[in-house]
């Protein structure tokens, strides 16, 4: 059974505003948001891997 990825709403919206910020000038803007945008890649990782990780336990699929 395959798994079909559903992004967090607050994740997209995250990305949104990420994507508004990072037309702005100002070195420290851009920096700041290139930093968030590092944490927004961590956080949509993990949230494929939890919903690999629920898929496998619905499924009775053991990750040894």
């Amino acid at each position: 059974m395959a798994t079909q990825a559903q992004l967090s709403p607050h994740l997209t919206s995250a990305r949104h505003l990420l994507d508004d910020i990072a037309r702005d000038e100002d070195p420290q803007v851009k920096a700041t948001a290139a930093m968030a945008h590092a944490a927004l890649v961590v956080a949509e990782q993990v949230a494929a891997v939890r919903l690999v990780l629920a898929a496998q336990a619905v499924n009775g699929n053991h990750a040894d």
